[in-house]
C-alpha cells in the first residue's frame, strides 16, 4: 500500500490521503510553495508520527473544525499541524509540526472533497521531488525519543498504553489540557 486514505467523519464530507516520500531535495521550495498558498496539503515532520492514526485523528479534528466555521488557525491544513501539537502558540505548533529546509523525509496529507482527489494528487506528486514510498515504513522514520519529549509523555504513561494510544488520546484532549507554551 503506498498511500493511506480514509474517510473523515461523514459530517465534513472530507476524505484523507497520506502519501510519504524519502530522500526529498526540494523541501526548501515546497515549504516555500505551503506558506504562499500554492500548495493544498499538508505536510508534517514525519519523525513526529508514531502511526498514521495520529495524523488521521488531527485531520478529523481540522475538518470539523472547518465544517463548523471554527478554526484556529489559517486554514484547514495549518490546523492539522495545530491540532497535533501540544502547544497553544500556532506559530510553534507550524515549527514544531511542519518541515523544515534540511528535512528529506515527509509525510504529505491530503484533505479533499471525493471528486477533488486526482487533482489534488496530481499537483502534489510534480511538486515533490523525492521517493514516494509505502506508508507502511512510516514507523522507520518515527523519532520515538523526539515524540516523547515533544508530546510529554514518560515512561509511566507507557506502562499503561502504548506510544500511538498516549499521543492519540493527547492530542484528542489537547483544549482540555494545560499547557505552558
Amino acid at each position: 500500500m503506498d498511500d493511506h486514505s480514509v474517510e473523515l467523519d461523514e459530517e465534513t464530507e472530507f476524505y484523507c490521503t497520506l502519501l510519504m516520500f524519502t530522500n526529498v531535495t526540494n523541501t526548501a521550495e515546497i515549504r516555500e510553495k505551503l506558506i504562499a498558498g500554492k500548495l493544498q496539503c499538508c505536510i508534517v515532520k514525519v519523525a513526529l508520527v508514531t502511526d498514521a492514526f495520529q495524523v488521521i485523528v488531527a485531520a478529523n479534528k481540522a475538518a470539523l473544525n472547518a465544517k463548523r466555521n471554527q478554526l484556529i488557525t489559517k486554514n484547514i491544513y495549518t490546523e492539522v499541524l495545530f491540532t497535533m501539537s501540544m502547544s497553544k502558540n500556532i506559530s510553534r505548533s507550524l515549527i514544531e509540526f511542519g518541515i523544515s529546509d534540511s528535512d528529506k523525509d515527509i509525510l504529505v496529507l491530503l484533505i479533499y472533497k471525493l471528486d477533488e482527489k486526482e487533482a489534488v494528487m496530481k499537483e502534489i506528486l510534480k511538486s515533490i521531488k523525492g521517493e514516494k514510498v509505502s506508508i507502511s515504513r512510516l514507523q522507520e522514520f518515527t523519532d520515538a525519543n523526539l515524540v516523547k519529549k515533544t508530546y510529554k509523555i514518560n515512561d509511566e504513561e507507557l506502562q499503561n498504553s502504548s506510544l500511538l494510544d498516549a499521543v492519540v488520546s493527547k492530542i484528542s484532549c489537547k483544549e482540555f489540557i494545560s499547557s505552558k507554551n
